[in-house]
């Protein structure tokens, strides 16, 4: 049995080498970072673990008998899973180990943009103590919260937004109006969530549908006064249509933990980041040691059953378990 990690961020895979050598097996760990390294890396693997490297249509027909491909996370936009699919190889997530986490520093970039705590550090630094160099504040209570997507991250954020007195809205064609009223929420379409929110929070996947759903139309529609906040996938966002309307004055602010460029350097990542009314964090939102210890073992976990024949918990491609 050979299990593969196409790459990792974490300091040890110390857990994953355990278990595995536990039942048997051996661990290769590499940091692949072109579908032509996952092809070689995992040409006769049983079991691949990835984060980013591209598990493409062309590395999954390198795969001579991979059985499941697990993602450390929830998002699996970095996997092809109609290819997986077609080979009859599993692919499986991990749907709930930063679950508090990525709510909470979706909350932190909001209540930063909402009390400009950025501009406020600036001045301080700069030994300056007049508020008449600050930008606008506005009271957050009473303010409008807006989900764009709403599963499990989404649902705890409500929560926590309607304690603070914020009204929130949600975008998502799958939640149920039943659903929306529990969480003490209103569920709208995505021109009301976008033309209503004072802020609006993304918790949706990438897909082919999503990608730049926030593009220059959509952010027109929001008001000057609104900022937006992404902690999901990077290509949410048309970045080159936001960085437009933060010049042009057409929208407040943005907080990102995460772009569509985050492992190289590029003009428009820089831009992002030196922006003044843009608040950019390194893809940790979803980082505690709680939940990096939990990513790593459920997803070893996964892989470790589905070679002794069973089902994870975490399976995306669902067909293939009928």
């Amino acid at each position: 049995m050979k299990i593969v990690i196409t790459d990792y961020r974490f300091p040890d895979i110390d857990q994953e080498r355990r278990a595995v050598e536990a039942a048997g097996g051996t661990l290769i760990a590499g940091q692949a970072a072109t579908e032509h390294d996952v092809a070689e890396l995992c040409r006769d693997a049983d079991a691949v673990l990835n984060v980013r490297a591209p598990v493409t249509r062309r590395a999954i027909a390198a795969m001579e008998r991979c059985r499941i491909i697990v993602r450390y996370g929830i998002g699996v936009d970095s996997i092809d899973i109609p290819a997986a699919t077609e080979r009859g190889i599993f692919v499986a997530n991990v749907p709930d180990y930063c679950l508090d986490e990525v709510s909470d520093h979706a909350l932190a970039l909001l209540l930063m943009l909402s009390r400009q705590v950025m501009p406020s550090i600036g001045l301080a630094r700069e030994n300056e103590w007049s508020v008449s160099k600050m930008p606008a504040v506005r009271r957050l209570r009473g303010q409008i919260c807006g989900l764009f997507g709403c599963g499990r991250i989404g649902s705890l954020l409500a929560g926590k937004a309607s304690a603070l007195g914020m009204h929130v809205i949600v975008h998502d064609p799958y939640l149920s109006e039943q659903r929306a009223r529990e969480m003490n929420a209103e569920l709208v379409s995505f021109d009301a969530l976008i033309s209503g929110a004072d802020f609006i929070s993304l918790h949706a996947p990438l897909t082919d549908e999503t990608r730049h759903v926030f593009g220059a139309a959509a952010l027109a529609k929001m008001k000057p006064t609104a900022s937006i906040i992404n902690t999901a996938r990077g290509g949410l966002i048309d970045e080159n249509a936001l960085l437009a309307a933060l010049d042009s004055d057409r929208l407040y602010g943005a907080g990102l933990d995460v772009m569509e460029s985050e492992t190289s350097v590029t003009p428009m990542r820089t831009a992002l980041i030196q922006h003044p009314k843009i608040i950019v964090t390194a893809h940790t939102a979803w980082l505690s040691q709680q939940a990096r210890a939990t990513l790593q073992l459920r997803a070893i976990e996964q892989a470790l059953a589905c070679l002794r024949g069973e089902t994870p918990y975490g399976l995306v491609n669902r067909e293939l378990a009928k």
